[in-house]
């Protein structure tokens, strides 16, 4: 586990790798390690899966639910600088769906605020200065099956901070720190089989994210115009863990998604409001991009051993579900 967890360090330019049993995982032993508990309040995008969201929950926290922008589907600097406030414990910035978050304005913007990257799905994406994962205090990835590097289930919190990075090997592991058992904490360890799927599939990361790129390429070239594409900052570099488009109005995403699936393309939902699930019931958050963006999206298939073919197969199958 030490070399998977030294090999993805180094890849993201970090001090240190702590691997832990999930994402999930990754992100509550982030909040628990910087101290964020009841009466605190962390920024969170309120488009992406429910984990960050549910992790600052299950701290004890308020979740202050912040807008993504229209076109690279992340939360700018300017909006999270806005939901601050006195209560303000840390940040969670996400790199939604591989997309880079443009993290020198956002570290500008919040100063000395400690910031969480939720880099679940953005290993081997890339800032203007720097890998994704190098973001804040801590950066949290995940391995789970779907995303691009996975080992069956698993995640890692990374940091440049001694004294985190400690706290987050004790958090992990019982509570224990030398032998001894500090604090009451559970078992949140990554297994030593998952550690070595990770490092064998580390030897193809490259290869995995250059192909990647270029059937989103060819995506974008067939679709442009047609649905709405997200954009990518200048200077960065996406992975392309999720290819996504948002449809044009007058469309219904679920009979958009049916009738794909009727004619063999296993599209699927791209992401969530996270204000509007059940788990936050009762909050009158407006977040108007992301509750559009959840509403209209789709998350067209791409994998690495995808064909060019194929591509041809999914774009000319959506056309004709949109055309009628």
């Amino acid at each position: 586990m030490e070399r998977f967890e030294q090999a993805v360090a180094a890849l993201t330019g970090r001090r240190h790798g702590v691997a832990v049993s999930s994402g999930t995982a990754a992100l509550q032993l982030s909040l628990k390690a910087l101290q964020v508990g009841p009466g605190d309040e962390v920024l969170c995008p309120a488009l992406s899966w429910p984990s960050p969201a549910h992790a600052v929950r299950v701290a004890g926290a308020k979740v202050q639910f912040v807008d993504v922008e229209q076109d690279e589907w992340n939360s700018t600097a300017e909006a999270l600088r806005a939901a601050r406030n006195g209560n303000t414990r840390a940040a969670i910035v996400i790199d939604q769906f591989g997309n880079p978050a443009r993290a020198e304005e956002i570290r500008d913007a919040l100063g000395a605020l400690p910031i969480i990257e939720d880099a679940a799905c953005a290993l081997g994406s890339s800032f203007t200065n720097g890998p994704c994962g190098s973001l804040g205090q801590v950066s949290c990835l995940s391995f789970h099956p779907r995303k691009i590097l996975t080992t069956g289930e698993g995640g890692m919190c990374l940091t440049d901070d001694d004294d985190v990075a400690e706290k987050l090997r004790m958090l992990r592991n019982h509570g224990q720190l030398g032998g001894v058992f500090v604090v009451a904490a559970g078992n949140f360890r990554m297994t030593e089989i998952a550690a070595a799927l990770g490092l064998a599939q580390l030897q193809r990361l490259d290869d995995i994210v250059l192909r990647r790129r270029g059937l989103a390429a060819l995506y974008r070239e067939a679709l442009e115009g047609e649905v709405d594409l997200q954009r990518t900052p200048a200077g960065s570099e996406s992975n392309y863990q999720t290819l996504g488009v948002i449809l044009p109005q007058g469309h219904d995403r679920n009979a958009v998604l049916e009738k794909l699936r009727e004619r063999g393309v296993e599209a699927g939902l791209l992401s969530f409001a996270i204000h509007k699930l059940g788990s936050f019931a009762g909050s009158n958050a407006s977040m108007p991009m992301a509750e559009h963006i959840a509403a209209r999206g789709l998350a067209l298939p791409l994998y690495p051993q995808m064909r060019n073919a194929e591509v041809d197969e999914v774009v000319r199958t959506l056309r004709g579900v949109l055309n009628g």
